[in-house]
C-alpha cells in the first residue's frame, strides 16, 4: 500500500506539463500502458480478470477505461478505478494514484 505522500509524487510525475484535465487524464492513461504487464490480472466485484489495455472513455468525464477479460474469454470494458490490484502490482499503484486525482480519498 502506497501513503499518500507517495502517491502525490506519483500524480506530479504523471501530469508534469499537463495543462487541464484532459492532458493530466492522458499522462494516467500513458503511465498505466506503460505499467501494464502481459496476462495482469485485477478483480471486480470478486471476480478475477485480465486486463489486456487501458483507454481513454468516450471524454474527460466519462474516466480511464479498463479492456479486460473474464475467465471465459469473454471481453468487457470497465471503469480502471474500479478494478483492484495485487498489492505488488505497479499498474496497481498507477491506479491509487488515478483514484486520489479523482479524488476518491
Amino acid at each position: 500500500m502506497s501513503s499518500p505522500a507517495q502517491l502525490d509524487a506519483l500524480i506530479e510525475e504523471l501530469t508534469v506539463d499537463c495543462y487541464n484535465d484532459e492532458e493530466q487524464e492522458t499522462g494516467f492513461q500513458v503511465g498505466a500502458e506503460a505499467a501494464l504487464r502481459r496476462g495482469e490480472r485485477a478483480r471486480l466485484a470478486g471476480h478475477e480478470l485480465e486486463v489486456r489495455r487501458v483507454i481513454h472513455g468516450p471524454d474527460v468525464r466519462a474516466g480511464l477505461r479498463a479492456l479486460v477479460r473474464d475467465r471465459d474469454g469473454i471481453a468487457h470494458e470497465v471503469a480502471l478505478s474500479d478494478l483492484v490490484f495485487p498489492d505488488d502490482s505497479e499498474l496497481g499503484m498507477i491506479v491509487a494514484a488515478y483514484r486520489r486525482w479523482l479524488g476518491w480519498r
